[in-house]
């Protein structure tokens, strides 16, 4: 890069200066986004050798949910997707980019979570992962149980190091270099990666050890914020350990040998355990009480993007139930600028859909009630668009007596000028814009339309009520509207939202673990899960 190349690129600071990255606009050739190439940097993916976020990226505009599941059978969720540095691919609640790759003006932030085992950590360094990136912040979880991965699970050793302080020469050592691994590889994820956000997920139980990560980081300019997850419900901290045990650390244990492996772990740490209190001076940090029941923040002095993850915790909630999308039923000319009832086709449909979603909730509701921990029994709720056809799509479960409510954020994507357009007719009546949409069809915006991207960027509160929510929720909208928060849910990236295919003959059902998201495809009518990741 020649110095007037390097002379012209703008500082994160300058940018604010002048509007978060915005441009004076000579002219524009295209309406995407209507911006120059300061606000969306690399916009279109390399297919030509690049590195992309992750395998299952989606390469063409054909692809279904099929195809999309095939490549999830070995990554499931893609929150656990490691960040690469060469890869520009933007994220789909994005609103712009900068050429240094740090976001809100926040610089490096390192999220260092603390509490006693069976507190929510790891589903806390998930969920904050899976919300941040979809912001676009270069977010990566570093969790403590991959260090320890190779440790014989049945030795000595490893129940020594399940403890905040080793007793043995062995586990003191052995502490040591797995804590300098992960600090390592956290400043590596800072400086090789161009990393704005690291969630360290460990213990942290020891005020010393919490004054050398401060100190360290501190060192190199990362701001560190510490959370402490504090748990006094004892129902909560029983369906912890549930979850707990369901983690690789234990898959070739029974249940009871996992539960007691369980229990020793937290056992040993409890005597440990130093709160975090005001002594600890120049320390910001949460105490995040009872999974949101109670927040407080002390010294926060860190802006715009700790200040969206301390609203997005005030919103989290510990799920119980799970996420359902639906299509809506038909109408007889089935267009955008129609706002028409069913017809008799998706009258019928509606009947299936309500038959097939409450055998599915009866029969989880059995499993629950033999035993299964793995089920539950929460109420449902409907949410649907305010259109007519969709909002009648949930009428049958109104009259069993469950509520069904519009929800205006679910409206679908405006298509504006191209609304009820065949593709042959926008080829012919808008041939340039049609060959801009295929290089980037979330960003682009047609005529008078809205965009993908400004679809997610108006879901977003929608989002955070479905992180609120400990209900099963069944939401029947369009299928770009699933597109978006289905993407949310399993952190696809932009490149794959508008290639999502939902048809009418499945159900599509989201259940939540602290490790992952898991998706299943329910057939209507029979009620027959015929995949499940």
């Amino acid at each position: 890069m020649s110095a007037q190349q390097k002379s012209n690129i703008l500082s994160d600071e300058e940018e604010l200066l002048n509007g978060l990255g915005s441009q004076l606009l000579s002219h524009p050739s295209s309406n995407n986004m209507a911006r120059l190439n300061k606000r969306w940097t690399h916009t279109v993916p390399n297919h030509n050798g690049g590195h992309h976020r992750r395998a299952r990226t989606i390469a063409t505009p054909t692809s279904s949910f099929t195809d999309l599941s095939r490549h999830q059978q070995h990554l499931i969720d893609g929150v656990h997707d490691p960040v690469i540095m060469n890869d520009d691919t933007l994220s789909p609640g994005q609103l712009y980019s900068t050429d240094s790759g740090k976001l809100f003006h926040a610089g490096r932030i390192l999220v260092v979570l603390v509490g006693l085992p069976a507190t929510s950590k790891t589903l806390l360094s998930v969920a904050i992962t899976r919300y941040t990136r979809w912001l676009g912040v270069r977010t990566e979880s570093f969790h403590i149980s991959k260090y320890k991965a190779d440790v014989d699970k049945g030795s000595d050793l490893s129940l020594d190091i399940q403890s905040a302080a080793p007793v043995t020469e062995e586990g003191k050592q052995f502490k040591k270099t797995m804590i300098k691994s992960i600090v390592r590889d956290m400043i590596m994820f800072f400086i090789e990666n161009r990393g704005q956000l690291a969630i360290y997920d460990a213990l942290n139980i020891l005020a010393s050890d919490r004054e050398e990560l401060n100190r360290v980081f501190s060192k190199l300019g990362v701001k560190v914020l510490f959370i402490e997850s504090i748990m006094n419900d004892a129902e909560l901290v029983h369906r912890n350990i549930e979850m707990a045990i369901q983690s690789n650390d234990y898959v070739e244990c029974s249940k009871e040998e996992a539960i007691e492996r369980y229990m020793k772990r937290l056992t040993i740490n409890e005597p440990l355990y130093e709160t975090m209190t005001k002594e600890e001076k120049g320390v910001s940090f949460i105490k995040y009480i009872n999974f949101g029941e109670k927040l407080v923040v002390m010294n926060n002095q860190y802006g715009y993007l700790i200040n969206k993850i301390v609203f997005f915790l005030m919103n989290l909630r510990d799920k119980k139930g799970c996420v359902y999308f639906a299509r809506c039923g038909t109408s007889d000319k089935d267009k955008y600028i129609d706002d028409e009832y069913l017809n008799e086709e998706g009258l019928e449909y509606s009947k299936l859909l309500t038959e097939t979603m409450l055998r599915r909730l009866e029969d989880k509701k059995k499993r629950a009630e033999q035993g299964d921990k793995d089920e539950n029994i929460s109420p449902l709720i409907v949410w649907t668009s305010p259109r007519k056809r969709t909002y009648d799509s949930g009428r049958f479960f109104l009259e069993r007596g469950i509520p069904v409510t519009k929800r205006n954020l679910l409206k679908q994507l405006n298509p504006g000028a191209i609304a009820d357009l065949s593709k042959d007719e926008i080829k012919e009546k808008y041939p340039a814009e049609y060959k801009e949409s295929l290089r980037d069809p979330y960003h682009y915006r047609f005529p008078r339309a809205e965009s993908y991207h400004d679809l997610a960027v108006r879901m977003e509160p929608l989002l955070l009520e479905l992180e609120h929510t400990s209900n099963n929720v069944l939401i029947i909208a369009h299928e770009s509207t699933i597109r978006v928060l289905f993407g949310y849910l399993m952190a696809c990236t932009c490149i794959e939202v508008p290639n999502l295919k939902f048809t009418r003959d499945h159900i599509i059902e989201i259940s939540f673990s602290p490790f992952c998201n898991k998706v299943r495809r329910i057939s209507i009518p029979d009620g027959a899960i015929n995949y499940v990741v």
